[in-house]
């Protein structure tokens, strides 16, 4: 149930008394009305309505009313006004009231001074008059009273009545209804402010935010400041803002402004995208490829990443956890160096690797050498297999020597020379290719005769 209503007072009329009190507490359920007994009546007055006046009175003769709310859960507990006696003797009514909203939230009404008719004034009461009710606001002992910035709702359009009371508690009619106005006062700080990085441009942040009360007069703009410049916002609730160093930290705040001036500010941090930074955790190669991993903070964005080496095997890119560059030469240090890029800068790392040797099998399948033994089996003065020169052409007065089918060897590099064919020993290779092998120093040996790992692919050995 609702609590008793406060403040419960009667002023006497000419035959009549007018009832006012304060809104009672709801107590969890909206009050639906209030309920005024006396004088041998009972008054519905609704739930924004807190004064009545009561007509048909005898002057002379002592009143008192008692007032209490309703809502769902029942009727809650009365207060009785003071005693009143309607009497003829009461002043005029005020002429009609002005009202001024101010900026700070507050209103102003004045009003002339009423005749009481040869008895002094004791005071002024003053009732607000807005769309579904009216209620007392105050009293003053002069012709103006200022309605301090809470008391009325902002936004709401509000006129004024005012009462005088004489010296005996008499009270007049009501002046004449005061113009309208509309209380405001400075917006409220935005909502929700929500500052972040912009990932894809340096020195950028982003804010967002929801409109807070406009406290009765509408946000003409909003002003975002942030590193000692401002913005003025008229469209929307967001803004971008630039021109701030990498990696930055910065404070944004977002004032609204209505015809009361500057509200209250809300504020956000948010750091600007930063360089990125990077860490080389491995790497390792096979005889033509090298890889290397790492990892990368790409300070808020996105970084793209790409791997290079000193002395060719071109760039990979890709991944910014693993690159790996292909067509790289055996045997051979390299310097990889991996850059990683985002809109706020780039930053490298190096990792020495050195290429794994290239081998190659000598291949002599056999097959008939005349009718009686295969050229591969052959064995004339300890020889048999395939032949090693110290140049690119079968002479034999630079051969090197001989190794058996099936013989790995170290590759160095390859050199154009004599056209050898296999014949019917390694697949009918047939090329003026040679292939310089470890084989008692730097020989040479036909491709014909070798077929080398990783497919036998001669663009995995450089030039000699």
């Amino acid at each position: 149930m609702p609590s008793a209503p406060r403040n419960v007072r009667a002023a006497a009329g000419d035959a009549e008394a007018r009832v006012s009190w304060q809104s009672a507490n709801p107590n969890g359920a909206a009050i639906t009305r209030y309920v005024v007994r006396g004088a041998g009546k009972t008054f519905q007055v609704g739930a924004n309505q807190r004064s009545i006046n009561v007509t048909g009175l005898t002057n002379g003769e002592t009143y008192r009313f008692e007032v209490y709310a309703v809502n769902k859960k029942g009727d809650g507990p009365s207060r009785t006004t003071n005693p009143v006696r309607p009497t003829s003797e009461v002043p005029d009514a005020p002429a009609a009231a002005t009202a001024e909203a101010r900026p700070d939230g507050s209103v102003v009404v004045t009003w002339p001074a009423a005749n009481g008719q040869g008895l002094d004034i004791d005071r002024y009461t003053v009732t607000a008059v807005a769309e579904g009710g009216s209620a007392p606001i105050g009293e003053a002992d002069g012709t103006e009273m200022t309605i301090k910035d809470g008391e009325l709702e902002y936004g709401k359009q509000y006129a004024f009545t005012v009462v005088a009371v004489n010296e005996r508690g008499a009270g007049s009619q009501a002046s004449p209804v005061s113009n309208t106005v509309v209380p405001y006062a400075k917006p409220g700080r935005p909502e929700s402010l929500d500052a972040a990085t912009v990932g894809d441009q340096a020195g950028t942040i982003k804010m967002t935010w929801t409109p807070g009360a406009d406290n009765g007069r509408p946000v003409s703009k909003y002003v975002v400041t942030a590193g000692g410049r401002s913005t003025d916002v008229t469209d929307g609730t967001g803004a971008t803002l630039n021109g701030f160093g990498a990696g930055e930290p910065v404070t944004v705040e977002v004032r609204a402004v209505n015809e009361a001036g500057d509200g209250d500010p809300a504020t956000a941090t948010a750091r600007t995208l930063a360089e990125p930074t990077m860490t080389v955790t491995g790497s390792s190669a096979t005889f033509n490829t090298a890889t290397v991993t790492f990892t990368v903070n790409a300070g808020g964005g996105t970084a793209i990443c790409e791997m290079s080496a000193n002395n060719g095997g071109g760039t990979a890119g890709g991944s910014c956890t693993s690159l790996k560059l292909s067509r790289l030469k055996p045997s051979t240090a390299y310097t990889l160096t991996v850059t990683a890029t985002n809109a706020a800068g780039s930053v490298k790392g190096t990792r020495k690797q050195t290429t794994k040797a290239l081998y190659g099998t000598a291949t002599c399948i056999n097959g008939q050498n005349g009718d009686t033994a295969t050229y591969c089996d052959a064995d004339v003065d300890g020889r048999n297999g395939n032949e090693i020169f110290s140049v690119t052409q079968q002479n034999n007065d630079k051969q090197a020597g001989w190794v058996k089918n099936g013989t790995r060897l170290q590759a160095y590099c390859k050199r154009q020379g004599e056209d050898v064919d296999s014949y019917i020993y390694n697949h009918q290779k047939r090329s003026t290719w040679w292939i310089q092998i470890n084989y008692k120093g730097r020989n040479y040996i036909p491709w014909a005769w070798l077929n080398l790992d990783g497919g036998d692919d001669l663009t995995d050995l450089p030039g000699c």
